[in-house]
C-alpha cells in the first residue's frame, strides 16, 4: 500500500473512533437525562434498560456466589482462619453470614484452577510418569499462589473502605457537633448526622447507622455501641470517640467541645498524612523516569552519535 493509502486508512480509522465517541456521549447524555426525569418523578432514576442489566447481573452473581459457597464448604480450614476472613469481610462492608463461605469457595476454585493449569501445561512437555508429577508438583504450588488472592483482594478492599471511613470523620464530628448545639441528644444527633452523610460518605453512614440502631433498638449503652463498632473497623480515631463520648457522659462535661478538639486532631492527621505521600512522590516517580523517559533521552541524545558511528564502520 502507498503512502496515499495509508493515510486515507488513518483518517478513516480517526473519523469512525471520533464518530464512536460522539455516539457514546449522547448515549450517556440521553441516559443522564432519563434518570434525573425518573427522579423528579419520585421514581429510582433508573431506566428499564439499567434495571434489566442490574437484574441481570444480579441473577449472575447470585448463581457464582451459589457455586463458590457449596464449594467451600470442602475446603479445610480452621475456625481461626474463618474467622479472620468474616472479620476482613466485615470490614470490606460484606455483612452477609454467607460470604464466607463464598471466600472459601473461590480459594477452593483457585486451587483446583493451578491443578488444571499445572496437569495441561507440565505433562506434554515432558514425556512420561516424571512429567505428570511434575506437573502435579507444579499446579499445587500454582494452585497456593493462586489461593492467596481471595482474601489479598478482600484484604485490598477493606483498608480501601476504612481509607475512606476515615477521610469523612472529621465532617462527622462536624454534624453531630451542629446538631449538639442545637440542643438535641446524642442519639437524635447522630441519627441526624447519619441521615447528612447518607449522600457523600455512604459507608460512614452505613457503620454509624450500626451504632445508631444498637443504641435505640437493642438498647445497648453509648460506650458499648461505639466500642463494638471501634473494634469492627480496628480503628484509633473511632476508639477516640467512644472514650470521649463515654466520659463526657460520666462526668457532665460538653460533648461539643470535646468532639471539635477530636475534629481538629483528627484533620491534622489527615493532613500529615497527606504530606507524607505527597513527600514520596518522587522517590515513586523515579522507576517510571527511568523505563519511559529515559530511553526517549538516550534515542534523542546518542541516535545521530549511533548512526554516524555505523556509516563509519561500513565505510571502514
Amino acid at each position: 500500500m502507498s503512502g496515499l493509502g495509508w493515510f486515507v486508512a488513518f483518517v478513516v480509522v480517526v473519523l469512525i473512533a471520533y464518530l464512536g465517541f460522539l455516539l457514546v456521549d449522547e448515549l450517556i447524555l440521553r441516559l443522564r437525562v432519563a434518570r434525573r426525569l425518573g427522579l423528579a418523578g419520585g421514581g429510582t432514576g433508573r431506566t428499564r434498560v439499567e434495571l434489566n442489566l442490574a437484574q441481570r447481573s444480579a441473577d449472575i452473581r447470585g448463581l457464582f456466589g451459589r457455586g463458590f459457597a457449596a464449594l467451600g464448604g470442602f475446603l479445610p480450614l480452621g475456625e481461626d482462619d474463618r474467622r479472620k476472613i468474616a472479620t476482613a469481610l466485615h470490614r470490606a462492608g460484606f455483612r452477609s453470614a454467607n460470604t464466607t463461605t463464598v471466600v472459601l469457595g473461590a480459594k477452593a476454585a483457585a486451587l483446583l484452577l493451578g491443578l488444571v493449569v499445572g496437569l495441561a501445561t507440565v505433562p506434554p512437555l515432558i514425556v512420561g510418569v516424571l512429567g505428570w508429577g511434575a506437573g502435579l508438583v507444579a499446579g499445587f504450588l500454582l494452585g497456593v499462589l493462586l489461593n492467596l488472592v481471595p482474601e489479598l483482594v478482600v484484604a485490598r478492599m477493606a483498608a480501601v473502605r476504612s481509607h475512606r471511613i476515615h477521610a469523612g470523620l472529621a465532617d462527622a464530628f462536624d454534624l453531630l457537633i451542629v446538631c449538639l448545639e442545637s440542643g438535641l441528644t446524642f442519639e437524635r444527633a447522630l441519627q441526624r448526622t447519619v441521615a447528612d452523610l447518607k449522600s457523600f460518605r455512604p459507608e460512614l453512614a452505613l457503620e454509624l447507622r450500626h451504632a445508631s440502631l444498637d443504641m435505640s433498638v437493642h438498647g445497648r449503652s453509648r460506650e458499648d455501641a461505639l466500642g463494638r463498632l471501634a473494634t469492627h473497623l480496628d480503628s484509633r480515631d473511632f476508639r477516640d470517640f467512644a472514650t470521649t463520648v463515654a466520659q463526657s457522659g460520666r462526668h457532665g462535661t460538653p460533648l461539643a467541645d470535646s468532639l471539635r478538639k477530636l475534629a481538629s486532631s483528627v484533620r491534622v492527621q489527615v493532613i500529615a498524612s497527606m504530606q507524607a505521600k505527597v513527600a514520596r512522590l518522587p522517590v515513586l516517580l523515579i522507576l517510571p523516569t527511568l523505563a519511559f523517559v529515559l530511553p526517549g533521552i538516550i534515542v534523542i541524545v546518542g541516535g545521530p552519535a549511533f548512526v554516524h558511528l555505523m556509516e563509519n564502520l561500513e565505510s571502514f
